[in-house]
């Protein structure tokens, strides 16, 4: 069992709690451009952008999302790839596909506000619990207690839990804490409070236990289990690829090729690839054979790239001449060096383009 050292019962210490959180907030919070004045459209694509992304690596992305798309309805009426050309280099392109579906059912079945019910904005794609008590918070002021990885960092440590965050029972104990821990009267404010301190006092390394409006309710300070707090078990290892890239040359015109519908990567541009092994991707006596008939100019060095669950490894052949058969499937294009910001090529293959930019300015 977890110990509850703050209850519901406990009204005069969660006032306390409450307010020293609230007073710590207004003299120490970040100014972020969505906090400026709020509204529920800004809130919303902060959310979506910040997730899995720090605020440092977000804001470039969010002042260039406000300044394409002012409002939901020029959201709705873009087309998903001017969508994802503007989330290029963001990563989890799912975020930009849903956040464009969701923009569209606003526009269309909820005049163009987000619904302030919670059962409703559930039913928008994209839109988890976390994300629907965000916006109902924090634009609405509707009750709702927030968890993300900062919250749960500060209730494990406030109430000393010791079991593994990554199960969905300890998740669930942790929202319920959330939820006695939130004020009514304030949600959205202490919300945002919750996530500020996480990320600013309640670090992952190295908490400024000191200075916390918390540290005389919390429980890991007391025991001084502040660095063993939160017990995150070792993630299961990422799944291994590897690829030969292959950038065929005609004419001063490359070819590219748009991913399938669904899976990773849906419907963004990159090169041919083939799948490989480890041991064919260090040996190029392997590319004379599946490339006969063409000329090969150049390959590259190892790159790599993360995904959420695979770790890739790949090298990049440039090619001369039209492929008799190319790897793969979808639309094919040919374009010119200067045409490749026209589209939304992934990440792992813009270091192809730079890679072979760069080479070229050499020469």
């Amino acid at each position: 069992m977890v110990r509850k050292y703050i209850t519901p019962g406990m009204t005069t210490q969660l006032s306390a709690l409450r307010r020293n959180l609230l007073n710590w907030f207004r003299q120490n919070k970040r100014e972020l451009p969505w906090r400026q004045k709020r509204h529920w459209y800004t809130t919303w694509l902060s959310e979506v952008i910040l997730q899995q992304t720090t605020v440092e690596q977000g804001l470039p992305y969010y002042h260039a999302f406000v300044e394409r798309f002012p409002n939901v309805h020029t959201l709705a009426e873009a087309e998903e790839q001017e969508i994802l050309h503007q989330w290029q280099g963001l990563g989890y392109y799912a975020r930009a596909r849903n956040l464009h579906k969701a923009a569209r059912q606003i526009a269309r079945q909820h005049h163009g506000r987000f619904p302030n019910d919670k059962k409703l904005a559930l039913a928008l794609p994209g839109i988890g619990p976390y994300t629907a008590a965000a916006i109902l918070s924090l634009s609405y002021n509707r009750p709702y207690a927030v968890v993300d990885g900062n919250v749960t960092r500060v209730i494990s440590r406030l109430q000393a839990i010791a079991e593994d965050i990554r199960l969905r029972s300890t998740q669930k104990i942790i929202e319920q804490h959330a939820q006695t821990l939130l004020s009514k009267k304030y949600p959205g404010a202490f919300n945002e409070a919750m996530m500020e301190l996480g990320a600013l006092v309640c670090t992952p390394v190295a908490p400024r236990c000191p200075v916390c409006p918390l540290s005389r309710w919390c429980l890991a300070y007391r025991q001084q289990k502040t660095d063993a707090l939160p017990f995150k078990s070792a993630p299961p290892p990422k799944k291994r690829q590897y690829h030969w890239v292959v950038v065929y040359e005609n004419t001063h015109r490359y070819l590219i090729r748009q991913r399938p519908e669904k899976g990773l990567l849906a419907r963004m541009w990159e090169f041919p690839v083939w799948e490989t092994d480890a041991r064919q991707l260090k040996n190029t006596d392997s590319l004379s054979v599946r490339l006969s008939g063409h000329r090969i100019s150049r390959v590259s060095g190892l790159m790599r790239h993360v995904y959420s669950h695979i770790n890739l490894q790949y090298r990049a052949v440039l090619v001369e001449g039209s492929p008799e058969e190319t790897p793969g499937t979808g639309t094919r294009k040919w374009v010119k060096k200067e045409e490749f910001n026209n589209y939304p090529i992934h990440k792992a293959h813009r270091h192809i383009i730079n890679w072979l930019l760069n080479d070229q300015k050499g020469r």
